[in-house]
């Protein structure tokens, strides 16, 4: 994941969810940890104005990161490039999406229940599951398939490999058996950053191969 970086915009892709990582597990914290935090931190003004901010930047830095990847595609590899655009824009609107749905139900006021708060975390994660997994092996096969049949990449199983790909996955399926085990929510608060980890990984990567059409900034 270090070295040196050739893709300027691929590495703003991957500060992007690192940010909004940060951003969900330090919301977990104030929910789950009051008092450490406070009760009021997680509806304070000066939080969400942070929040908004740091939203508007990750979009930028997310257009900045796909735009020449779209235009200078073609056919399928130009779906794929819209695809990973749509999929990176959504990961990193989840905060903005928590306040839209949190001013709707008045949680401003009066927060949520446990179980509203376990139902929004299930939301993203499924929704994180379907961006990072469901939506990239759907459109490798779309591509695939397109491909001619010498050139297309063959999909082997070499674990070596999948645990350097998905390790962040794999601590964060760690932490939440932990945190069942243990009964030990605070530990919770590491899941949103492992998670987003992972959605960073492909970001990096790229940032140390760059195509020359990728290293104008």
């Amino acid at each position: 994941m270090f070295g040196t970086i050739h893709d300027s915009r691929a590495l703003m892709g991957g500060l992007a969810m690192m940010i909004i990582g940060a951003i969900l597990s330090i919301m977990m914290a104030f929910y789950l940890l009051p008092d450490i935090f406070g009760e009021g931190a997680l509806v304070s003004r000066w939080w969400w104005e942070i929040v908004l901010n740091l939203q508007i930047l990750c979009l930028a830095f997310m257009w900045f990161s796909h735009h020449n990847r779209i235009l200078y595609a073609q056919g399928w590899w130009r779906l794929r490039a819209i695809t990973h655009f749509v999929t990176g824009v959504i990961s990193v609107s989840y905060p903005v999406g928590i306040m839209l749905i949190a001013a709707y139900n008045d949680w401003f006021r009066e927060g949520p229940t446990p179980s509203q708060v376990y139902l929004l975390v299930l939301g993203g994660i499924a929704l994180w599951a379907v961006g990072n997994f469901i939506v990239p092996i759907l459109v490798w096969l779309m591509v695939r398939s397109n491909q001619k049949q010498g050139n297309a990449p063959a999909m082997k199983f070499r674990p070596v490999v999948w645990v350097q790909a998905f390790w962040p996955t794999l601590a964060a399926l760690m932490v939440a058996a932990l945190v069942w085990w243990r009964q030990e929510s605070s530990l919770s608060t590491l899941v949103p950053v492992l998670l987003y980890l992972q959605g960073a990984l492909p970001y990096f990567r790229k940032a140390r191969h760059a195509s020359p059409r990728d290293s104008d900034i």
